[in-house]
Order: structure tokens, then C-alpha cells, then sequence
């Protein structure tokens, strides 16, 4: 009964470990170049052309670009063709 008691401890204290962790990950409001190299796979040069062929939406504050998450979501539903392949 003491081993299962010890166990139990055991998760329940891995249980808080990883809940605190999940609670302290950022939700992403704004993408930024990086997110949109990893997510997307675009490359420099067409984060480029997007911004100045205004097709991604931003805003710079110093050097950093900012794309907000909603805006883009909102865009690829507009210009995707998801409606062909809603059952």
C-alpha cells in the first residue's frame, strides 16, 4: 500500500509539473518572421514580396515584424477552396 501510495505522489507531482508548463506557454497573438519560415515554409524573400504586395498583414515596431495570427487564419479560409471539400 505504501509503493501505490509513492506512485500516486509520484504522478500527481509529474501532473502538476507538466500543467504548469502548458499554463505558462505563450498564446501566440502575432506571428513573426520565424513563425512564418517554420509554419508556412516561406522563405525570406517571400515575406518580402507578401509585405510589399500588402497580401500579409503587419506592423513593425523597430526592427521586428509582427503578422497577427487571426488576420492570417482569416485570409487563408478567404482564399482557400475549403468549401469543395466540406462534406
Amino acid at each position: 500500500m505504501v509503493k501505490q501510495n509513492d506512485e500516486n505522489a509520484t504522478v500527481i507531482k509529474l501532473l502538476n509539473e507538466v500543467k504548469s508548463l502548458v499554463e505558462n506557454v505563450p498564446n501566440l497573438k502575432y506571428y513573426r518572421n520565424k513563425d512564418l519560415k517554420r509554419i508556412f515554409g516561406f522563405s525570406d524573400n517571400t515575406i518580402i514580396n507578401y509585405r510589399d504586395y500588402n497580401i500579409l498583414p503587419y506592423t513593425k515596431i523597430g526592427d521586428i515584424y509582427f503578422y497577427p495570427v487571426n488576420e492570417i487564419k482569416m485570409l487563408l479560409n478567404k482564399s482557400g477552396n475549403f468549401e469543395y471539400f466540406k462534406n
